[in-house]
């Protein structure tokens, strides 16, 4: 397995690990207002030191792959993730118009927006593996 494609899953893994949590937590009511601003800055420091410690892993273990430059394939890959990714969020986007008519809060419009963001992130990640396992 490349370093790129350990990348597309330590990003999958760890923002569905985090956002998850948040999201969860979310849900089912166990943080609320304040509590939940603070509980997602706690998921987001997380998911930057656990991003940081599986980079840093990945690294270790693929040392001449992660230094190497991007070749023309690993280039198309993200390019096609990043558009795949672009796209959703930017339908997402739109449909935000859809909560406000039906009058929910700034904070929850803010938690939509979020979740928009992750889902774009989560895709870009799972399309990057894809493509990488297909060999495309």
């Amino acid at each position: 397995m490349s370093f790129r494609e350990k990348s597309a899953w330590i990003t999958l893994v760890t923002v569905l690990t985090c956002f998850g949590a948040y999201f969860g937590a979310l849900m089912t009511g166990h943080v609320r207002g304040f509590h939940a601003l603070f509980f997602l800055l706690i998921c987001g420091v997380g998911l930057i030191a656990l991003q940081l410690a599986l980079t840093l892993v990945a690294a270790l273990t693929t040392p001449k792959d992660g230094r190497a430059p991007r070749d023309e394939r690993e280039i198309l890959i993200q390019a096609r993730s990043h558009t795949i990714g672009y796209h959703l969020l930017m339908v997402w986007g739109l449909a935000l118009f859809i909560p406000i008519h039906l009058g929910h809060s700034a904070l929850d419009m803010a938690n939509f927006a979020l979740l928009g963001v992750v889902i774009a992130t989560l895709v870009v990640a799972a399309a990057q593996i894809v493509t990488f396992r297909r060999g495309a």
